[in-house]
């Protein structure tokens, strides 16, 4: 990507994808990159596994002082946040007029039998990046190792990448799909059938009952062990989905959660049968003091997903205890 951005093009956005297949595929494809933009006076900035550090700290040797390194916790936590603070942080280079590269390798790898697809979800937001982050003029290199996932993934990833960095550079990827049309096909998320018993189980038909199923949800949080401020964030996610709920479907709204795993799940149906827009709560609201829904539970929640089928509308929203504890202060 070097000279495709510098000071006087930041209104230029590329987002582009290296898919690792081979062992030696950082070294052949990205360490090349990453020297001549040293050379050029490209700020980067590497969020990036040990791994992938090493190898490039070791074939750049003191070159790689040049980069800017970053902790992956420091940007990789809940899936929203991942995706709203890779944002601040590009807002703030272009504030500064400072084109910065960011070469990131996202901390999520396919999970066969984990209670949800953390990976299918993190590409929504990989997709709308591509329309949230087109103003700030930054390029983004996303690394993807094909080891940690199916074929079908490594498909989805390449339809959220404009371009690709092939053995023969930086290309436009023939495979990519525009935000729109790639989360109007996903938003029918697929969900497995709640259990028949529950350790919350809630019908909600106004706002009056709402500060009851808060107080709830935050008993059963807490019951497993969350923090206070996991407990609030899970209740915050909750109360705006029922609010949805009650706002824009149509009462009773039912409120369920178990566990599985590590994971906290809440599942809010209303019995309105309106489908949820496939880019609902990707984009932040413009004044957050009144309700903000989706975008809120997307924040706190790791994984939203969202489904309407037999006259019902459905937000599952999943909480690991571990991602939704990191960096989380108490």
């Amino acid at each position: 990507m070097t000279g495709m951005v510098n000071h006087r093009g930041l209104e230029r956005f590329l987002h582009g994808v290296l898919v690792v297949d081979a062992e030696d595929t950082i070294e052949r494809r990205l360490v090349p990159l990453l020297r001549r933009e040293i050379t050029a006076g490209q700020a980067v900035l590497m969020v990036v596994g040990s791994p992938t550090a090493q190898i490039v700290r070791d074939r750049l040797g003191r070159d790689a002082d040049a980069l800017r390194w970053a902790a992956m916790d420091g940007f990789y936590q809940r899936l929203g946040f991942t995706y709203s603070g890779f944002d601040r942080y590009l807002r703030e280079q272009h504030a500064r007029r400072e084109a910065v590269h960011v070469v990131a390798e996202p901390d999520v790898v396919s999970d066969p039998v984990a209670p949800v697809d953390r990976t299918a979800a993190y590409l929504k937001y990989e997709a709308m990046t591509n329309e949230a982050y087109a103003g700030y003029g930054c390029p983004i290199t996303c690394i993807w190792h094909r080891r940690h996932h199916s074929a079908s993934i490594i498909d989805d990833v390449r339809r959220v990448h404009p371009r690709e960095l092939t053995g023969r550079g930086d290309r436009d990827n023939p495979a990519y799909v525009p935000p729109a049309a790639y989360l109007k096909a996903r938003t029918q998320a697929p969900m497995t059938p709640a259990p028949p018993v529950t350790d919350v189980d809630l019908t909600v038909w106004d706002f009056a009952e709402v500060g009851a199923c808060r107080a709830a949800v935050a008993r059963f949080a807490a019951q497993r062990h969350f923090a206070p401020a996991a407990v609030r964030h899970v209740v915050a996610a909750t109360s705006e989905v029922v609010a949805n709920g009650l706002r824009h479907g149509r009462p009773p709204v039912q409120v369920f959660a178990w566990t599985q795993d590590d994971t906290l799940i809440v599942h809010v149906q209303d019995h309105g049968g309106k489908a949820v827009p496939s880019d609902a709560g990707y984009r932040q609201p413009a004044i957050l003091t009144g309700p903000a829904g989706l975008w809120i539970a997307r924040q706190v929640a790791d994984v939203l997903l969202t489904r309407t089928a037999g006259g019902r509308t459905t937000v599952r929203m999943y909480f690991p205890y571990a991602v939704t504890h990191r960096s989380l202060p108490i």
